[in-house]
């Protein structure tokens, strides 16, 4: 019967609309998309996170370390209709004509996912793949029973073999990765260039942030709130629900302050009122410096609980569905054994976990610094600068 409702919600007629109507305006896109048309690659690096729906993750720290050592090179950003190209550089939106000339013309091409499934990479294009996380979750193939198509297969197979270089943070990534992704390519273990700024931060600069938010008081404890996105969660429409294991109107204990960030896989239909009391940051263009303003993270099975513990602070994990997420998902280690923080089931035990973070951190203090050693260790705040000396030599 389970199996009988998978296959209800997932070829519903609305979802079923909805992907056609996606297939079509790809189609179109294709037609306008001539990688066989490019005599001569631009000296031009495309930089894309997330479809351009951010601006950050891996791809910003390359940039910024790109364009103080080779300003000779033109900048392009994906951009959306929610988002800037940084300073120092041009945007093409996601799906243009301009967007499609830049993945044709572009000399290097950096991305933090796969770009879209007619995607051809030009003779003489260098492509970096720097992925977008630390997985607990099995990724790809790694998937059981997650019911992949031939044709998705084929395509996941084909963007990975146009990769010249995937950035791995760790020793645990650079044996995960290639059978995840069928790649057979150059592993680069660097760190991750987007948790650069966690360990160079300063205390003005944290401030800042917390101001740009609506937090000025230097002594407010801010709590960031940042669930993934569920499998088994979607509208009928076929979109990613909003996660919020949160009551709405949650009293969090005197001095603190909640930030709440959703995933990307849920902006298209995300609502502030999901929030609720909490400071809603889902749209913030840089998660980066939400870590930096925050004092402690709440999180499930994001891969944000690994980019978080390079800053060495208090790290919850709100899992109510921890047995379904697992036993649809997959894990690639024992959570529960090695969680460098409590694994809590309710809002309950959120606050009376907060009410004495100092004593609970102390608890798992020996689990942290193991985490650390295993997943941090390349964070230094130089990832960026290797990434860039590997792939466009060390000037």
């Amino acid at each position: 019967m389970s199996e009988l409702k998978r296959l209800l919600k997932t070829y519903s007629p609305t979802r079923v609309l909805g992907a056609l109507r996606r297939r079509r305006n790809d189609w179109l896109r294709k037609l306008q998309y001539r990688p066989e048309a490019t005599a001569q690659l631009r000296e031009a690096v495309l930089f894309e996170s997330f479809q351009g729906k951010v601006i950050g993750d891996s791809s910003l720290d390359i940039f910024v370390e790109l364009k103080n050592r080779r300003p000779d090179l033109e900048f392009i950003w994906t951009t959306s209709a929610n988002t800037e190209a940084p300073a120092g550089s041009r945007a093409v939106r996601h799906g243009s004509r301009d967007w499609l000339r830049a993945i044709a013309t572009s000399k290097y091409l950096v991305n933090n996912t796969n770009f879209p499934w007619y995607f051809r990479k030009v003779q003489g294009q260098v492509y970096v793949q720097t992925w977008h996380g630390t997985p607990l979750k099995r990724l790809g193939r790694d998937i059981d029973n997650n019911h992949l198509t031939k044709s998705y297969l084929d395509t996941m197979d084909r963007e990975a073999s146009y990769w010249d270089y995937l950035v791995s943070p760790s020793a645990f990534c650079t044996e995960i990765f290639p059978g995840a992704f069928n790649y057979r390519g150059r592993v680069i273990e660097t760190g991750y260039p987007r948790n650069d700024r966690l360990s160079k931060t300063v205390s003005a600069q944290r401030q800042r942030i917390r101001e740009k938010i609506g937090i000025t008081d230097p002594a407010e404890t801010v709590v960031m709130y940042a669930p993934t996105w569920r499998d088994y969660n979607r509208s009928a429409t076929g979109n990613w629900q909003s996660v919020n294991y949160m009551n709405e109107n949650i009293d969090l204990p005197a001095g603190f302050t909640m930030i709440y960030r959703g995933h990307t896989n849920t902006h298209a239909v995300h609502k502030n009122e999901v929030a609720g009391r909490a400071i809603d940051v889902t749209m913030y263009p840089d998660v980066t410096e939400l870590y930096i303003a925050a004092d402690v993270m709440i999180t499930d099975f994001s891969s944000v609980m690994f980019d978080y513990t390079v800053t060495g602070k208090p790290i919850l994990f709100l899992a109510p569905d921890l047995e379904r997420y697992r036993a649809e998902r997959g894990f690639y280690f024992d959570f529960e054994d090695t969680a460098p923080g409590p694994i809590l089931n309710s809002e309950q035990e959120v606050l009376q976990t907060l009410g004495r973070i100092g004593q609970v951190s102390k608890l798992y203090e020996k689990r942290y610094r193991a985490w650390q050693k295993k997943f941090n260790s390349l964070e230094d705040g130089h990832s960026a600068s290797r990434v860039v000396d590997i792939v466009w030599g060390a000037k």
